[in-house]
């Protein structure tokens, strides 16, 4: 998980931001589970087909 120097708004490739010299914090928030990245892939598709129905349906 990427840690993030909250003084610089940057994100920061090990415990201390190389640029401020601040020490970052351990994230505190979990990933995505993949369900619900399959949910949104899934919910995208379906919302890109139905417009493109749409756009067809207002062609003809």
């Amino acid at each position: 998980m990427e840690r993030w120097c909250e003084t610089c708004d940057r994100p920061v490739q090990g415990e201390v931001c190389e640029v401020c010299g601040e020490p970052v914090p351990e994230p505190t928030h979990e990933p995505v589970p993949w369900r619900w990245r399959l949910f949104i892939v899934a919910t995208v598709i379906y919302l890109g087909y139905r417009i493109y129905q749409l756009i067809h349906w207002l062609a003809h």
